[in-house]
This record gives C-alpha cells, structure tokens and sequence, in this order.
C-alpha cells in the first residue's frame, strides 16, 4: 500500500519585517490577527466596518487599517494574504485579486481557494511546533495540538534562543557536520538544558562553552553498526530503541523491502542505501553488504543495518556480525518485533488460539 501523500507541504514563511493583510471585519479576521501578532510582520487589516473587539485589537497592537477595498496598491509589498469576510463571492474575488498580484493567499473555511493552510501551533518562540491535516479536520488539529502543549513547558523556547546565541562560534570551532550534532545533541540534555529551562541563561551559557572546548579537544569517535530489527514491517510495530537509533544513524542500508514508512523515519539528512532482499535475485549478495557495513564504520559513521524481522535469526545478519567482528568494527544487535510474535498475537485476538491452562 503506498504511503499517503501531503495535498500541503508544511513550511515556514519568513514575514519578519514584511507586509501581511487580513481581510475581514468580523471574528475570523480576529482570530488570525490574534495569531499573526506573535510574528514580526508588518500588519494590515483591511475591513470597512470592524466588530469592536477587532477594531480595540487593531489600536492595541498597532495594526495598520485601510478602509477602503482591497486593491493592487494595498497588495503590491505583501507576502502573505488571509481573507475573511465570509461571504462566497467576495472571497472568491479577493483570493482571484491576490493570485494577480503574486500573493499567496489562504481563505478561511474555503480551502479550494486557498494557496496555504494555517496549521495549529503549539507556541514556543522561538521554537513552534505545526499540526496540520491538510485542510480536512481543524478540530483533530487542535486535539493533537493540546496533547503536545502538555509535553513542552512554556520556557522550552529558551533551549532555541540558546543555540542561535552559540550558532556562529560552533560552527567556526566545530567545522565537522556530525560533531556539531553530538555537540548540539549533548547541551539539549543535561546541565546545559536544566540551566537554561530554569532561565539561568549565563549559566547555561558557561556549561555549553566548556562542552564545546571538550568537544573541540575528543578525538573523532570511531563508527558503529547496528543491526536493527524493521519487525514485521508495521511503521507502529518499531521498536522504540530501533526508531531512536533511525534518527541518530548517519547512513541506514536497509532491505529493499523495508516498507518506505519505516525508512523514512529516519533522519532527512542521513543517507539511504537499499540491498538485498529485492523481489528475485538479490542484487547483492551477504558478504558484499557486510563489507558495505565495514567500509562506512570505518569511516567514523553510525550506521543502522534495517532488516525485516530479527536481524540476528537470518543468515545475512549472522555472516555480517561475523565480518564485523573479523574486522575489529563496533557493532551492536538490535532485535525487532518477530513476525512469529505478531501472528500469534493476531491469533490470539480472533480466538484462533486455545489461551493456557489455568
């Protein structure tokens, strides 16, 4: 089954020191001022009549208000446009009038006129955390978004305002892509990050220097394998260490039949190799993916073998834990969720399997 595809692609849209119009002079127009007002944007509303709590909202914060219509003029520095003036064909009109100008436009409960979605976000300044679903349940949205607003505490933004304060000089002193990941890795956890949570900015800042200068000092670490069970091949049905290990690997070579959903949880950036276990003759064969393996452990990269199953119970996997000890490479198995386990599970569940005897 193929995976499901996104109708929008979820992005964030620079508006610091730039032009954003809302259209409207009811409720809606409210809410999406209410939100934009945490942004750095340049303000405007456009409404001939507002509701009170609109027109206090608009004088409280500064917001430029044009009341005359929505032309060519007030568009032509924009970047974004939100229209909400609930009526059908006005809406049509405004959102027609931005596409001619060049502004994406987003058209409140009418998503076919829209160009974006504005998702539900869990505000964290600066770090913000979107939910969408493609237009097609807000309110789900919004359950999903009160579920993770009880995982993040409201100082959670602190640990961004930290690292872009140390961007610059960790990027001079650490010229190497994966040391400034274990880096960033290792002050996001720990004293660093306690320090920062509890707002004790200087200090935070005094750990993580003297985490860097160690840094600065370690010698590369040398690479690692580990060999991870992909389980009856069920996105849900990873294990948890095995979904960590996804996210840390620098390279996961995986069986072609590794469904797509579990391959992609791994890092965006980490490089995707697939072997074996193709449909037909395998195209390569067990002792050419174990000297794959130990060729980028050598080269001082984490690497995760994905396999369907356990990765231990199959000859590929015993003939390159061999090879991998033969060559001195650090290597470490991680058993997946069997298929055996889950068929007897189902089995189990429909009462096709007798329970055990009291």
């Amino acid at each position: 089954m193929p995976m499901p595809r996104f109708r929008y692609f979820p992005v964030s849209w620079v508006v610091s020191g730039r032009t954003v119009v809302v259209v409207g002079d009811g409720e809606a127009a409210l809410q999406k001022l209410r939100l934009l007002t945490r942004t750095e944007a340049r303000l405007v509303l456009c409404g001939s009549a507002p509701i009170p709590a609109l027109a206090a909202f608009v004088a409280d914060h500064g917001i430029i208000r044009v009341a005359a219509p929505v032309s060519p003029t007030v568009l032509h520095d924009a970047s974004l446009m939100f229209v909400a003036t609930g009526d059908a064909e006005e809406d049509a009109r405004l959102a027609a009038l931005a596409r001619t100008c060049g502004v994406p436009v987003n058209v409140v409960d009418r998503p076919h006129l829209c160009d974006f979605a504005t998702p539900a976000i869990v505000d964290r300044a600066p770090i913000s955390i979107a939910i969408a679903t493609d237009g097609h349940a807000p309110v789900l949205a919004q359950m999903v978004r009160a579920r993770i607003e009880a995982l993040f505490e409201p100082s959670f933004g602190r640990l961004a305002a930290l690292a872009e304060s140390l961007r610059a000089i960790v990027l001079d002193r650490l010229p190497d892509n994966a040391a400034r990941r274990r880096f960033w890795s290792s002050i996001f956890s720990g004293r660093t990050a306690a320090a920062a949570l509890a707002g004790e900015d200087d200090r935070a800042r005094v750990i993580a220097l003297k985490t860097l200068a160690e840094a600065e000092a370690a010698p590369a670490p040398g690479g690692k394998v580990f060999l991870v069970g992909a389980g009856p091949g069920a996105a849900d049905l990873l294990t948890l260490r095995a979904h960590r290990l996804l996210l840390e690997a620098d390279v996961i070579v995986h069986d072609a039949l590794v469904p797509d959903a579990v391959v992609a949880m791994g890092r965006r950036d980490a490089t995707r190799i697939a072997v074996g276990k193709h449909k037909g003759p395998a195209s390569e064969t067990a002792p050419d993916v174990a000297a794959l393996l130990v060729r980028l452990a050598r080269e001082g990269r984490c690497v995760v073998r994905l396999t369907s199953g356990d990765p231990a119970a199959a000859d590929q996997g015993a003939e390159a834990i061999a090879m991998l000890r033969a060559a001195g490479v650090a290597h470490e198995v991680v058993p997946g969720i069997t298929a055996t386990r889950d068929i007897a599970a189902d089995h189990t569940a429909t009462g096709d399997v007798a329970p055990a005897a009291a």
